[in-house]
């Protein structure tokens, strides 16, 4: 009989996983539900009960509260996302046929030991499926409880002798121990100072908690002393902690048998929750299967194979084969040169390689598809590392229908040509994982990838950008309900002598046969999406253009001198230390900088600072905001904690720049004195793009400290400067173009300080009698309604009250009518449709528009009113970026583009090519789209980046 704490699974599985990931278009969260029902039929599966029942807690009280009445009062409220999907979970264990019980008066754990009571009874081995320490009580030789540890799947089975094991009593002894030890999460104290071991030390001396408290007077030191000032209470704690075995709850053993399911309910109900055919299947599976007799398994046969698995798992029917020679190669691509070519293209949509010059990126056509490529679709796929500047290549495999085949690297120089003869000749039909990672991986193996006609990793990333795989195997199991499980490798002393390279190499085969089908199957279901949202041009005009552009910049890096990086860490050390000594001198001792806890004591003790917040722990906050707000006021008079705030704050800006630079000496290849990031394309739910090993988003650009860093990249050997292109307030363009405010578009038409036009409209006064305040505070809002930023927001960044926030947000409305609207409009229509669209099309859904939860609900709506905006800018760059790249390809120029960050593009030109290469990016930049206002690209030369800065 397995018994589950239905409370318990619910928890394990919401906090598991993180619910953006699971809820459906309507906003209703899924998490829970999911992770309910797999892990149940994880534990089903492994453990094949004959009896099933799951045990709920109810609203109101129980004894326990009359006899403590703080009982669990410290707990948090259960999460509204986790309370509305409760009864969620009760309805599919209705329609799987599972009794699930709940009794007033009387909690969960209490059903579970009757539950447990009744099963052993009758005669049956009970598991109790719970992650409540209170149910080891229960454990005896027919009771077991399966215990979860950090991972759900490290099931422990807590037999008596793992219950004497972990804590040297017995299991009818563990409430002894757990009414001396107290329990933190039911706000059950227990006697200060003894835990476990303590605990069980007296236990084993004196033989119960009964006979701890006869022979309390004999035991000595502080905790004895302890021990009898809370006698009372331990004795209290051991009433409370003690399960009812015998609750009346009306049902027997026949009551808990699997079924009789109800499969229309079922499918309903994991329709609604937007559910994948697989999930279905794998847990109806489970339920179904559960009657077989403990200890054995039921095999599928073929016969019902397809009802109980309706499509079988990616790579079951794959062939893989491994290349011996080059014959054996040619002969396997010639034989499935027809399936894979497809017919010859529109002329306007031609796909290039990544090593040839390009014509100018079509426009994205909403109307492409791609069903015509991948009816003829096969998979490549490459395995190693694909870092930029040392990647490796390990494997490469193709798939053509099921059949595949797969080399190792190095490539000999006869396979290499004939596997780019055939990449070259049919790319426009290829399908890969992650085209930016393969064109790494393939240049490692001596060949040059060409643009694919679909990259499931890019596709991922369009149809639901606010998640974001690790792998593989995490987007198989998000979009197309796969569950991928590597096969193990047998453990050693289970093959026989001489099968051991054998035995790894079907390991091996399996998991490439594996990937190959899962990269078949998402595209499949992505391009699908794609298609039925108009965004395959997206992905095939823009996106994977960009891939290309990526590549180049990560290949090439970006040259740094390493004595500057070297002299500017010290200097940030020198300054940090510094720092620190006149915090120390302030605060009259020394203490660590970095720890909350001291600086608390320091701040709130010794200085005698009023604290300004808590954290949800109940300790007062000590970051960033905090300390610079203390100082603010610490100027007022208090001369000792303004001098520590302000060393403690220059200590904390030197020591983060000091950190940001050894990352960058850390990343600099030693070989070509390079930095060659990874331009991450598929994380930034906006669209942008991300740097990452090193990130070089994160080096300062508004302080002169910060921008020195910028002054250690420079041209490498054989380039004469850098070049510098920023674009100029684009969403704020951006923003009046899709408003179409006239007002809006006038001020940037006008050729004047924008920010000033703006702030004379607004505050109806001439732009010579603007102040610097109104002129920032004009600025502050613009950008503020662009960023979805709140008017508490708004204030704070001001340093005004809320209340002068909305005069100055009225204001602007009122002078910018049409920017209203359009702002309104936007969360409206996330409302109506969830989800909002950039110009080009790029969608970003919002389901926690209509969640329960207030906080969210207006984060999302805060989103909704920035995706666009964002979205389009991010759009707007890619744009830029294809044609700037384009056009110094086409020119025959040596200079290239060598970073991207935020709205900024760097070049490092070559000699003599100045004036030919700012011409050409400037206008790629400028005329990258048509917009009612002019794009105004800002361009600097230099003999280093912070000197190309303008």
């Amino acid at each position: 009989m397995l018994v589950v704490d239905g409370h318990s699974l619910a928890f394990r599985a919401y906090f598991a996983l993180p619910v953006e990931n699971f809820s459906t278009t309507s906003g209703q969260a899924t998490n829970a539900v999911w992770g309910f029902a797999t892990m149940l039929a994880q534990v089903i599966e492994a453990e094949h009960p004959d009896r099933l029942a799951v045990a709920f807690d109810v609203k109101g009280g129980t004894f326990r509260n009359d006899l403590l009445p703080q009982y669990k009062g410290t707990r948090e409220a259960a999460p509204e996302d986790l309370l509305t999907q409760l009864p969620l979970i009760q309805e599919l264990l209705d329609a799987l046929g599972v009794a699930h019980i709940e009794k007033q008066g009387y909690e969960g754990d209490d059903i579970i030991g009757t539950l447990a009571t009744m099963g052993e009874r009758e005669g049956y081995r009970t598991l109790v499926l719970s992650g409540d320490r209170d149910a080891f009580q229960l454990v005896d030789d027919a009771i077991t409880v399966l215990y979860p540890g950090h991972h759900f799947k490290d099931l422990k089975h807590m037999t008596p002798q793992a219950i004497e094991d972990k804590y040297h009593v017995t299991p009818q002894q563990y409430p002894d121990l757990a009414a001396l030890r107290g329990e933190t999460a039911d706000n059950i104290p227990g006697v200060p100072g003894v835990g476990d071991g303590y605990a069980a030390k007296w236990i084993n001396q004196y033989g119960s908690l009964d006979g701890i408290i006869e022979h309390a007077d004999e035991i000595g030191g502080k905790k004895g002393e302890a021990l009898r000032e809370h006698i009372d209470q331990v004795k209290l704690n051991r009433k409370v902690n003690a399960l009812v075995r015998d609750v009346d709850l009306g049902v027997g053993m026949n009551d808990f048998e699997f079924g009789p399911m109800d499969p229309t309910s079922v499918a309903s109900l994991f329709s609604k929750l937007e559910f994948g055919v697989r999930t279905r299947s794998k847990v109806i599976k489970a339920f179904s299967g559960g009657k077989s007799v403990p200890g054995s398994v039921t095999p599928v046969t073929q016969a019902n194979a397809d009802e109980a698995n309706p499509s079988p798992q990616p790579g079951e029917s794959v062939t893989l084969t491994h290349a011996q020679n080059v014959t054996q190669v040619r002969s396997w691509l010639q034989r499935h040169a027809a399936s894979v070519t497809a017919p010859e293209p529109d002329s306007d949509a031609v796909m290039h390689g990544a090593d040839t010059a390009s014509e100018p990126v079509p426009a994205i056509d909403p109307h492409a598809t791609s069903a015509a490529t991948l009816k003829h679709g096969w998979v490549l796929y490459a395995e190693g590392s694909g870092k930029p500047g040392n990647a490796n290549c390990v494997t490469i495999a193709l798939l053509v229908d099921d059949d595949a085949l797969a080399f190792a690297c190095p490539l000999d120089d006869d396979v290499l040509q004939v596997v780019q003869q055939f990449i070259d000749k049919h790319h426009d039909t290829m399908i890969v994982h992650g085209y930016k990672e393969h064109m790494h991986l393939l240049q490692a193996a001596g060949l040059i990838a060409r643009r694919p006609a679909f990259d499931t990793k890019l596709a991922g990333y369009l149809v639901l950008p606010d998640f974001h795989p690790e792998s593989l195997d995490q987007a198989a199991e998000r979009f197309i309900d796969v569950h991928i499980d590597a096969p193990e490798r047998p453990a050693q002393g289970q093959l026989d002598l001489g099968d051991e390279d054998d035995d790894e190499t079907a390991h091996d085969d399996a998991i490439i046969a594996t990937r190959l089908a899962t990269i078949r199957e998402l595209a499949v279901r992505l391009s699908s999406t794609l298609d039925e949202r108009q965004q395959y041009g997206l992905l095939k005009s823009l996106e994977l253009p960009v891939s290309e552009v990526l590549f180049r910049m990560e290949d090439t890096g970006a040259c740094v001198d390493q004595s500057r990086l070297a002299a500017l860490h010290d200097q940030f050390a020198a300054d940090a230390r510094q720092a620190q000594e006149i915090a120390w001198n302030a605060a009259g001792r020394q203490v660590n900088l970095q720890s909350p806890k001291q600086l608390r004591s320091i701040l709130f003790e010794d200085l005698g600072l009023k604290p300004l917040r808590k954290t949800k722990s109940g300790q007062y906050t000590t970051d960033a905001s905090t300390l610079t707000a203390l100082y603010a006021r610490s100027a007022n008079g208090n001369e000792r904690a303004n001098d520590f705030l302000g060393a403690l704050l220059r200590h904390r800006e030197t020591n983060k720049l000091k950190q940001i630079v050894q990352t960058l000496i850390d990343a600099t290849n030693p070989h070509d004195s390079r930095i060659h990031t990874t331009f991450e394309q598929t994380v930034a739910a906006t669209g942008r793009l991300s740097s990452v090993d090193p990130n070089l988003q994160n080096i300062p650009n508004r302080n002169a400290a910060g921008r020195e860093i910028r002054s250690a990249f420079v041209p490498g050997p054989g380039y004469a400067s850098l070049l510098s292109c920023d674009y100029s307030q684009v969403e704020l363009r951006i923003m009046a173009d899709l408003s179409g405010d006239e007002a809006l578009i006038e001020a940037f038409r006008s050729g004047a300080d924008f920010h000033k036009y703006v702030a004379s409209l607004v505050y109806q006064v001439p732009v010579s009698a603007i102040t610097p305040d109104q002129r920032s505070h004009v600025k502050a809002m613009s950008y503020g309604l662009a960023y979805g930023l709140s008017t508490y927001g708004l204030a704070q960044q001001l340093h005004i009250s809320p209340a002068e926030a909305d005069v100055l947000k009225e204001k602007y409305f009122a002078t910018f009518g049409k920017v209203h609207d359009y702002l309104e409009s936007l969360v409206a229509n996330a409302k109506r449709d969830g989800y909002t669209e950039t110009v080009f099309g790029r969608r970003r859904y919002f389901p926690a528009l209509h969640s329960a939860k207030r906080q969210a609900r207006e984060a999302a709506e805060r989103a909704a009113l920035n995706a666009p905006i964002q979205g389009s800018a991010a759009d707007i760059m890619k744009i830029a970026m294809v044609r700037a790249d384009q056009a110094l390809r086409d020119a025959g120029v040596a200079s290239r583009i060598i970073l991207q960050i935020h709205d900024e593009l760097v070049v490092e030109i070559a000699p003599g090519e100045e004036e030919q290469v700012s011409a050409l990016v400037r206008d790629a930049m400028e005329h990258a789209v048509n917009l009612a206002v002019p794009l105004d690209v800002s361009v600097g030369i230099g003999s280093d980046w912070q000197l190309a800065a303008h």
